[in-house]
Formats: structure tokens, sequence, C-alpha cells
């Protein structure tokens, strides 16, 4: 029987990080996944992410996403990709809401840099937006997206090279602590591991339930209209944007290949109760308030959709992550409750889960992201 150093349940985002850094670690680890990623039945697809420093969600993750960047950076180098695209980050809201309040804290904070635009200066500098009455602008030069499933491919190919195993198609109903071992079930096998990570984005509500702290799942809706012009384009230098409105919360991507311009909503979302009801089925209702978003702030891009998808958030009660060890099971480790804009940090996210699982301990500031403040 082999017993691995760790195994880490779920190999999406922060998952194929983790397994990554483990195995370059030297530490003898194994994968599972209940599907084969990438792939398009979780929280990590959806072709791009957006990633930005100065954080409105709070100015503590900044220091995460330095540590971030570092590790796209040299995810990058190893797998000899581009997977980080500086198209700059627009942010448009009103100066007392969500939006341009945090960024402007979190700027200050860190002294990041940006730039800002007035309402009637947005249109200038960006055709084809026509911002809400009322709304500023802040860009983020040195921000962007990222290839989401061309992340996690490289970072699985690079781990299997170091000589991580995986086992995909491979859904571990449960785990338990015998001794001074965790012991993995699944249909086909059995994994005993000394040391165990869960990175299991909406299935954590149940490998994680112990923890004690609630997880909505929210089934979330993504787009991708036809564009005919060229203001919508990364050619043109478009950044990636946000919008806060009276309506909601919307943000996109310049368009990079001939499926248009990639548009969602941030907020709403259809509560579902377990990951195994998540399904790719349209919300017509959503649909409908990103189109009027379309026709009042982007007017010149078609709403001829040319592509649907749908994806998880999982949802903790103040919507900032879980991550660290567990306060009772001592060697298992996790990051949960990402809801949804975790993606960003899973290169940190995958070295401190791998520090936690070989060392006990991370330098990273992770500890506003405790699942004790829940206590």
């Amino acid at each position: 029987m082999t017993t691995y150093d760790v195994a880490v349940i779920g190999i999406g985002g922060v998952g194929s990080s983790a397994l990554y850094h483990l195995a370059k670690s030297g530490a003898r680890v194994i994968g599972l996944d209940r599907f084969a990623p990438p792939h398009s039945l979780g929280s990590s697809h959806g072709q791009t992410r957006v990633i930005r420093m100065a954080y409105f969600e709070h100015p503590d993750y900044v220091p995460l996403l330095r540590q971030a960047y570092q590790g796209w950076a040299e995810l990058e180098s190893a797998s000899e990709r581009s997977l980080y695209f500086p198209t700059g980050v627009l942010q448009i809201g009103p100066e007392s809401g969500e939006v341009i309040a945090g960024v402007r804290k979190s700027a200050e904070q860190h002294q990041l840099a940006i730039d800002s635009f007035s309402h009637e200066e947005i249109s200038k500098a960006f055709p084809g937006l026509v911002p809400p009455e009322n709304c500023v602008g802040l860009l983020e030069r040195n921000a962007g997206y990222l290839l989401v499933s061309e992340c996690i491919d490289a970072y699985l190919k690079l781990a299997v090279q170091h000589g991580a195993e995986m086992a995909t198609n491979c859904p571990v109903h449960a785990w338990d602590k015998e001794a001074d071992e965790y012991v993995l079930q699944s249909d086909t096998r059995t994994i005993h591991a000394k040391q165990l990570v869960i990175c299991g984005g909406a299935w954590a509500q149940q490998l994680l339930a112990d923890l004690n702290v609630p997880l909505t799942i929210l089934r979330k809706q993504l787009y991708w209209f036809e564009n005919q012009v060229p203001h919508y384009t990364s050619g043109a230098s478009f950044p990636v944007f946000l919008f806060e409105t009276v309506g909601g919360i919307y943000y996109g991507f310049p368009q990079i290949d001939a499926q248009g311009v990639k548009l969602a909503r941030h907020d709403g979302g259809e509560t579902i109760a377990s990951a195994q009801a998540h399904s790719q089925s349209e919300d017509i209702a959503d649909r409908q308030s990103v189109e009027a978003f379309v026709q009042t702030c982007m007017p010149q891009l078609s709403t001829n959709l040319t592509r649907h998808a749908a994806c998880m958030y999982t949802m903790t009660p103040d919507q900032h992550f879980l991550v660290g060890s567990h306060p009772e099971q001592s060697g298992l480790h996790f990051a949960a409750g990402l809801s949804g804009h975790g993606f960003k940090f899973a290169s940190a996210l995958g070295q401190i889960l791998c520090d936690l699982a070989t060392t006990g301990q991370t330098a990273s500031p992770i500890g506003f992201l405790s699942p004790n403040r829940f206590s």
C-alpha cells in the first residue's frame, strides 16, 4: 500500500497550483478530481479571469496579490506560455460606492498607481463606453486578465513533470483520519496520505462541513456577444472593465477571439442546494439584465449571443476566503469559499497550501482569512 506525503482533493484553479508546488518541493503527492481538469463543470473555466492589485474588496488582499503576480510570472516562465495579459482594468462607479471607494482605499494604503477619469473623460479615453451619471473611473494599468484553463493545464503538466500523480474522474466521497494518516474513499480506490489539502470548490460545502461555516453556492452566468466595432477589442488597447451601477455590478473583457466580448454580472446569481445541482442552463432574467447593461453602457456592442456558459461561486457569509489549516484536524489544509473572486490568487494560494502541508506554517498574511473569524 502506498502512503503519499500529501493528497490534494480538487485540482482546478487552486488545487492545480498546490499540486505543482508540492511536487516541485519534492513531496510525494497525488491530486484527485471528480472530473478531468481543466473542465467546465465547476468554477475555474470560461476563458478568462480578471487580475488586479488595487483590491476594492479589502486592502488586506494586496500583499497576497503581490505574491500572486510573482507566481503567475513564474508559471509563464516555467511553462513557456503567455498566460497573463496586462490590458489594464478600468473600474467605474459612484465615488461613494463600494468599488471606487474600495479601490482608492487599497491604492492609498499600499501606494498603488491608479489613474482617475471624470465622467466626461471616460467616454473620450475609452470610445464605446457610456458610464452612468455621477460615475467616475479608476484605471489600474498593471492589471488585466489570465487565461484560466491554460493556467490550470500548465500547472498540471508541470506537476506531473515534477513527479505528481493524478487520479481524474475520481470523486472522493469521504475522508477520515486514522491514526497519523488520512484515508480517502472513492469509487475505485482508497488513498492514504500523511497530509490532506482540500481545494474542492463548490464541493467544499460537503468536504469541509465540520468547519461549521455556512457556504452558499451561486450558479453564475457568462456571456459572449458578437462585436463588429474596433473599440471593444484588445487590439484597440481596450481594458478589462467593471461597472458598479444602480442595477448591479457588471464586468467584461476586451474581445480576444471570434467569440466576441465576454460579459457577466458579478452580483446576483441563482442559489443552488449543492454542487450536484449545477447545470449549464440559461437564466433568462440574468441575460436580460446583462443585455440592458450593454444597451445602456456599451451601445455599439451587439446583443447577439455567440456563447453562453455557467459556473459556480462558493460564498462565505462575509464573501472573504477560507484559507488555512483545520483547527481540530492536524495535517488538513484548505482553500475554500473563494466567493467569486479567488482565481487570481491561485498561484499564491497553491504555494501557501504547499508551505502549510510541508512545514506546518506560512509567512504569507492569511490570518484575516481564517475560519476562526466565524467562531
